[in-house]
C-alpha cells in the first residue's frame, strides 16, 4: 500500500515541478489563459501517459498470474 501512496505522491510532486518549468516556457506574452491552458494541457498529457503506462504494466502483471 506505500508503495502507491509514494507513487500518488511522486506524480503530484512531478506535477508541480512541470507546472513551473513549463509555465516559465510558456510565459512570453500573450493572453495569460492560453498559457494556462498549454502549460495545464501538457502537464494533463504527461500524466495520462504515466497512467497508460501503468495500466499496461497491471494488464501484463495480470496476465502472468493466470
Amino acid at each position: 500500500m506505500s508503495k502507491y501512496i509514494s507513487i500518488f505522491f511522486l506524480s503530484v510532486l512531478a506535477s508541480a515541478l512541470l507546472f513551473i518549468i513549463l509555465g516559465s516556457v510558456y510565459m512570453v506574452g500573450g493572453d495569460p489563459a492560453e498559457e494556462a491552458v498549454y502549460t495545464f494541457g501538457t502537464i494533463i498529457v504527461l500524466m495520462l501517459s504515466l497512467i497508460i503506462s501503468q495500466m499496461c504494466y497491471l494488464i501484463e502483471l495480470n496476465k502472468k498470474k493466470k
